[in-house]
């Protein structure tokens, strides 16, 4: 008899051990989906400002991202604060974030592949913005002031590169080539150019620009 509740209180034991690990299992898995949500969201911005480079790119939104980047490393912290490098990464992007920064005026987009790198990468970041990737929360405000901008920078990356190319086409006596740059520009401005002064502003200057190519080609 006595051996039966022995064995009864081992398997009780067991089965109370094994409910024990299952629970912690099924926590540490959760923590580890939590840490790879959050790291896929800086992979994601990391992967972003690095497809953006040749084309200008407003300061105040490269620190929205990067603050987010921050609190995704610190939210990891809270997670695990044994996660390999976490204080080593947060220290990085806040000393980046304490760096005074201006914001990206080159425009270095050599051809039409790299162009259409920066118009996806900004498409995406307009679409991540308006979604609600961010992790904290931002005041819709804030959001609809940045995509305004992003946008008002795609249309300026694309004219003045097509815009470039057709000068340079025109120059070189291949008319076809810089008439279709200049169409490649307004037909962008129509479809995806925010309604803007500005936006308004790179249409005129790519129809003057058409205008004076075919006017030119009439006259010869």
């Amino acid at each position: 008899m006595n051996l039966i509740f022995v064995l009864g209180g081992l398997l009780i034991a067991a089965l109370m051990l094994a409910s024990i690990v299952h629970r912690y299992q099924v926590h540490m898995a959760q923590k580890r989906m939590k840490i790879q949500r959050l790291l896929r969201g800086v992979d994601f911005e990391e992967g972003l400002l690095d497809r953006l480079s040749g084309c200008p790119f407003p300061a105040e939104t490269r620190q929205l991202l990067q603050k987010d980047m921050l609190a995704r490393y610190q939210a990891i912290r809270g997670v695990d604060r044994r996660y390999e490098g976490i204080d080593r990464l947060i220290g990085e992007i806040g000393q980046t974030l304490a760096s005074p920064e201006v914001a990206s005026q080159s425009h270095n987009i050599l051809d039409k592949p790299h162009l259409q790198k920066v118009v996806d990468a900004l498409g995406e970041l307009m679409g991540f913005l308006q979604e609600g990737g961010l992790l904290n929360r931002t005041p819709a405000e804030v959001v609809r002031e940045h995509v305004e901008k992003l946008g008002r920078q795609r249309a300026e990356c694309v004219s003045r590169f097509h815009f470039t190319k057709a000068e340079q086409s025109f120059e070189e006596g291949n008319v076809h080539d810089a008439l279709g740059h200049c169409n490649a520009i307004k037909e962008f401005l129509t479809d995806k150019g925010p309604n803007s002064d500005e936006v308004k502003a790179l249409y005129d200057e790519a129809e003057a620009l058409r205008k004076r190519i075919s006017e030119h080609e009439a006259d010869n």
